[in-house]
């Protein structure tokens, strides 16, 4: 009898330390993968609803954006503004070719899994962005009208969360080819970065969006990405352990 209290918080420690192996695991679909997956879109929801936070309660934040906005408007040139015009672009109509073709691609490669992935991302991340911006309302900044067709609100930024799911998704799927080297994944993740930076940038230079409004769409999109991330995992584990 004494000996059994011992034995059942030995059984209990292994059990805790076995879960925390299975959770590290590289090697897993249900390992380092999805432990990640959980860290990020846990760190970009806290990231998203400081700012949601901010942008309703119009606390400092907003007033930061409204100077931001401001000092564009002052500094920008027609050099710049015609030059960031074409960078937007990459955040619509170009994300938008890219899905189609990306798909195209995966189902003709019989990636099934990945072209739902991707459909599911990129399509699920755009019908996330239209309730996000019509429940929270947030009007256009007062220089917008030039550069925008049609009515629509402005957070959270639509070009740079739909840059950032494209984007870093495609990244993924490059970097996870068979055959992708170390170089490669880190070029396909540096340019997806840097593109999405550069959408960012230019909703702020063209006027159509404050600094809260692409930071929000960042981070709505990372963690979009992040809950994508973990269901394929959990699909692909499912597949291989009924295969």
């Amino acid at each position: 009898m004494t000996g059994e209290p011992g034995s059942r918080e030995l059984s209990a420690a292994q059990r805790v330390k076995e879960f925390l192996a299975a959770r590290f695991d590289p090697n897993s679909q249900l390992g380092l993968g999805l432990t990640a997956s959980f860290v990020i879109f846990v760190l970009a929801l806290w990231a998203f609803s400081g700012l949601l936070d901010a942008v309703l309660d119009n606390e400092t934040l907003v007033r930061v954006d409204s100077v931001v906005e401001s000092w564009f408007h002052l500094h920008a040139t027609p050099a710049g503004l015609a030059i960031f015009n074409v960078v937007t672009q990459l955040g619509s109509p170009v994300v938008v070719v890219l899905v189609f073709v990306v798909a195209l691609y995966l189902w003709r490669a019989n990636e099934i899994l990945l072209l739902w992935n991707w459909l599911g991302a990129t399509i699920g991340g755009k019908a996330i962005e239209y309730v996000l911006k019509n429940t929270v309302h947030r009007s256009r900044p007062q220089y917008a009208a030039a550069y925008l067709y049609g009515h629509s609100y402005s957070f959270p930024s639509g070009h740079s969360m739909g840059a950032t799911v494209c984007y870093l998704l495609l990244a993924y799927l490059i970097a996870s080819r068979p055959n992708a080297t170390r170089r490669t994944r880190s070029i396909a993740f540096g340019v997806a970065t840097a593109i999405v930076i550069a959408v960012g940038f230019s909703r702020l230079y063209l006027g159509v969006h404050y600094p809260s409004d692409v930071l929000g769409g960042i981070t709505a999109g990372v963690a979009w990405l992040s809950v994508c991330g973990a269901t394929r995992r959990f699909v692909a584990q499912r597949q291989a352990a009924s295969a």
